[in-house]
């Protein structure tokens, strides 16, 4: 499961027909603002998530090498843009089926239509209404956008997948990011001790997770 910065017989949309349906007004404000706009599949009040693009995938890359997004990601690896269109291409291709397993977003800020970094559900299972949830945030950090971000994940996991429970891990110094998962509906849940080594040393990781009865009422139309 990515770490977190701060990871029946219905037939459930997929995030291509969700797009399709925001596109014709399904979701609330989800309609492009301007023709200059990228598309839009969830637009909240700060923040708007759209689909994954093979066209940023040299910011996706640029991110993911940056310090801070490293050492919360647990990431040791360097991301290229090679490396980054094949994860988009994946991700997208996974996505679009009928019972995706994973959705991945690009979050963009709006009041530019920049794009400022990622958030997704891993691992969705179905037959037990469960998924993890994995963000990192690449520009414009500590403004808020990824709590909201966050909060409209768990909408879209709550109120179109139908899920039940979803799951994320944090290590324990980011006590931003734990404060940001908790305004957007996660809570503590346990802690694995010395799980993960960070900065050099043996680190705990916090288990937090979100459920609908806590999250409240959809904000999507």
């Amino acid at each position: 499961m990515r770490l977190a910065l701060l990871r029946h017989e219905r037939l459930l949309p997929s995030a291509a027909a969700v797009a399709q349906s925001a596109t014709n007004g399904g979701l609330r404000d989800n309609a492009r603002m301007s023709s200059d706009e990228p598309e839009f599949i969830i637009a909240g009040e700060k923040v708007a998530l759209g689909p994954l693009r093979n066209d940023l995938a040299a910011a996706y890359a640029r991110w993911m090498n940056q310090l801070e997004v490293r050492r919360g990601l647990d990431y040791r690896g360097i991301a290229t843009s090679q490396s980054q269109e094949t994860w988009v291409e994946d991700n997208i291709k996974r996505g679009a089926e009928d019972e995706p397993q994973v959705v991945e977003f690009t979050i963009y800020d709006r009041r530019d239509s920049t794009a400022v970094g990622t958030a997704g559900l891993l691992e969705i299972a179905y037959a037990h209404g469960t998924a993890g949830f994995g963000i990192f945030i690449g520009e414009r950090r500590g403004q808020g956008l990824g709590t909201e971000a966050t909060r409209l994940v768990l909408d879209y996991a709550f109120h179109v997948l139908q899920l039940r429970n979803v799951m994320l891990e944090t290590l324990v110094w980011n006590s931003a990011g734990l404060k940001a998962y908790e305004r957007a509906g996660f809570r503590r849940i346990g802690v694995r001790r010395g799980a993960r080594v960070s900065r050099g040393q043996p680190t705990d990781v916090v288990l937090m997770d979100a459920v609908p009865e806590d999250f409240g009422a959809s904000t999507l139309r």
